[in-house]
């Protein structure tokens, strides 16, 4: 089973593994996947982490991918995915760029996939945004009167021009 290709997004090999029955507590790190089945608390680094279904951890988790088929109280983060099974339980906060929840999953915590700040797409939509950004918001009274009326300090702006009438000879 070490050294196993995982078939993962990340294509890691699985190289530590935390059995059924075992109870464990630290700080881990592993330079490939690990696989718990069983209890661990504390802290864990590795390039994929996988929870079975069975497996109960309490802990700050980083890596690259997380599957998550058991129940993890803590923070995951997962720089490529974290994807929670049927029946998984995580209970902390997740930042990951994809997320997969499978039916009856539960995720109670904040999560943040990364696009807290969205950028335009071309020159012409940032100029736009800034652009509104710079105008003044209309007060409520100015946004109640038509446009066709006369505002203070200022002509009347006509909504659509009528044609001159035209003269007989």
């Amino acid at each position: 089973m070490f050294g196993k290709e995982t078939g993962s997004p990340g294509d890691t090999k699985l190289n530590s593994i935390i059995g059924r029955g075992s109870n464990c507590e630290g700080e881990i790190v592993v330079g490939g996947g690990l696989k718990i089945d069983g209890k661990f608390k504390g802290k864990i680094k590795a390039d994929s982490v996988f929870v079975g279904k069975e497996a109960a951890i309490e802990a700050t988790v980083e890596t690259n991918v997380a599957v998550i088929g058991g129940k993890v109280l803590g923070d995951v983060i997962a720089r490529e995915s974290i994807e929670l099974q049927a029946k998984a339980e995580l209970i902390g906060n997740v930042k990951t760029k994809n997320l997969i929840v499978s039916e009856s999953a539960l995720l109670d915590g904040y999560c943040d996939m990364g696009q807290q700040e969205r950028h335009p797409k071309n020159e012409a939509e940032k100029k736009r945004a800034e652009d509104k950004e710079r105008q003044p918001a209309p007060t409520s009274a100015q946004a109640a009167v038509p446009s066709s009326v006369a505002r203070p300090g200022g002509d009347a702006k006509p909504t659509a021009r009528t044609p001159e009438p035209t003269r007989k000879a």
